[in-house]
């Protein structure tokens, strides 16, 4: 078998193992690349096709006069540059995607300082890049790591890993007894302008009374409220002695024990 059919046969068998490149992080891409690629020995032409194998369309337009005219020697080596200084961000927009647009989401808090780790390279310093990751934490866990006298990095992230799976649990709780006690406030509020409009047409009701012409429209008008219904928590007001629920304060059972004595 001749050499160039064996550099066929190498980007072939490789081929399938190596991932589309990368527009977000073309130097990780570029490692990942070139740990595949190398140890088969390949040629600077058999790692240029293999490279171009792997662009998108979008990729390929943006290095387009390079691939129509490539130089005679280096082809790899001159598509590789242009593709890192053409997709590599700036040390400007990284250090703005560390200060403003890493969030911790889902991900443990060590998950979210590897993504800053690798963001930030060695461009910024250990300490700052550590202000940066625990202003990035829920207030609890920044408040215990300041408690701590430890200084190694990935001794603070491992605390800060298990203050989150502890306080994750209470949150979720505390978040899922929102939504009654939401619905609770509304209803009282609700209540309340129901009360304050049947007490604003009572008192326009008087004022007409004194009006001969208007007596008979005013005497339709209902009884102003009593009140009671004020003294009564949501469950009961709504449902009244089908109430499941019951929350102080409340009057129910005291007019319960009235009504029994009458």
């Amino acid at each position: 078998m001749t050499e160039e059919a064996k550099q066929d046969v190498m980007l072939i068998s490789v081929s399938s193992r190596i991932p589309d490149f990368w527009t977000d992080q073309p130097a990780l891409w570029f490692i990942q690349f070139e740990a595949v690629v190398l140890p088969q020995k390949a040629s600077d032409d058999s790692c240029y096709q293999l490279l171009i194998a792997k662009l998108s369309k979008q990729v390929i337009q943006e290095v387009a006069d390079l691939l129509a005219s490539p130089p005679a020697t280096g082809k790899y080596t001159a598509l590789k540059k242009r593709l890192t200084d053409a997709y590599e961000e700036s040390e400007t927009r990284r250090i703005q995607k560390l200060i403003s647009e890493m969030q911790l989401g889902e991900q443990k808090p060590s998950q979210l300082l590897r993504r800053m780790q690798n963001l930030a390279g060695k461009r910024m310093s250990k300490e700052t890049l550590l202000v940066l990751w625990q202003n990035h934490l829920p207030q609890a866990v920044r408040t215990v790591l300041a408690a701590t006298a430890l200084e190694d990095v990935e001794k603070l992230a491992s605390v800060a890993d298990k203050v989150m799976e502890t306080t994750k649990p209470i949150e979720i709780a505390s978040v899922s007894q929102q939504p009654d006690s939401l619905a609770e406030v509304i209803a009282n509020l609700t209540i309340e302008v129901a009360e304050l409009r049947k007490s604003r047409q009572f008192t326009r009701g008087n004022n007409r009374s004194s009006q001969p012409s208007r007596t008979r429209s005013t005497s339709r008008r209902g009884k102003p409220s009593t009140g009671k219904d004020k003294n009564l928590c949501y469950y009961h007001h709504r449902f009244g002695k089908k109430a499941k629920k019951c929350r102080e304060p409340c009057a129910w059972n005291e007019r319960t024990k009235e009504n029994m004595g009458n």
